[in-house]
């Protein structure tokens, strides 16, 4: 996709959706060239990933290597920072008292998605700052969005049948590493560590997916608003539209499948 169609994209995804946070792009800097000219700043002190997540929903541009994330959960999720036989046997796990017992530890722990590439470091910034297109594009954002998110990916691709979640490692693992590695969509619950860490709202879910999705969510979500959004909902999209000289949707009111 190219900058300006990319661009366009992130307009109808804003006008589709009443995102109180800004999607964001995430990009593995596999090499240390890579971390050098990576267009965003690198943090100074150590910090954990789903914060730089957090940060930048609300604007902030930011890089980091595996030395810079404080939570090494997170660095190895990402494939910044080497899994040792402790955290891969499950014992972590049950020691924190996740799961009831170590065969139930070892199957999640073999369940969670973490990158098996060794990258120098991630970059983390809103989509819409980006001039190429990053790998993972995650939006934290309340539950009706998050359907509507899905429903778009749903028009064009059906029932995602493996969703996964288990309500822990839920930005690093289930909205980052888990769509890169499956090239598909997740959602996630989020989890108690990055809900006190980077201070999510109650209300708040996640949805990740490969930056190869984007395209059609866009469309899909575009293309559903009439049957799905309520005419409150429209009058909103409709206006956004308008401000954006967008005119290739017809918005029809009192029209939705459910009526």
């Amino acid at each position: 996709m190219n900058r300006e169609a990319f661009r366009e994209r992130i307009i109808r995804l804003n006008c589709a959706l009443d995102l109180e946070r800004k999607a964001v792009g995430i990009k593995f800097l596999h090499t240390k060239e890579d971390y050098h000219f990576a267009d965003a700043k690198p943090v100074t002190v150590p910090i954990n990933y789903c914060v730089m997540v957090r940060l930048a929903t609300q604007g902030k541009a930011l890089k980091a290597d595996g030395n810079n994330l404080a939570c090494l959960a997170g660095a190895r999720a990402l494939g910044l920072k080497e899994i040792d036989a402790y955290h891969r046997s499950g014992q972590n796990g049950k020691k924190l008292g996740l799961y009831h017992d170590m065969p139930t530890a070892k199957r999640a722990r073999d369940g969670m998605s973490y990158c098996d590439h060794q990258a120098f470091g991630i970059m983390v910034k809103p989509l819409e700052d980006y001039d190429s297109e990053p790998d993972v594009v995650i939006i934290v954002s309340h539950p009706y969005n998050i359907m509507r998110i899905v429903q778009g990916y749903s028009y064009y691709s059906g029932i995602q049948s493996a969703f996964k979640m288990t309500g822990n490692q839920a930005i690093c693992s289930e909205s980052t590493a888990y769509p890169y590695l499956s090239n598909d969509i997740n959602v996630s619950l989020l989890c108690i560590g990055t809900r006190h860490k980077a201070g999510w709202s109650d209300q708040e879910l996640a949805v990740g997916f490969p930056i190869s999705l984007f395209r059609k969510i866009v469309d899909g979500v575009m293309n559903t608003v009439n049957i799905m959004d309520n005419n409150q909902k429209k009058e909103i999209i409709e206006r956004k539209l308008l401000e954006n000289e967008i005119d290739d949707l017809e918005i029809k009111y009192d029209y939705n499948y459910y009526r």
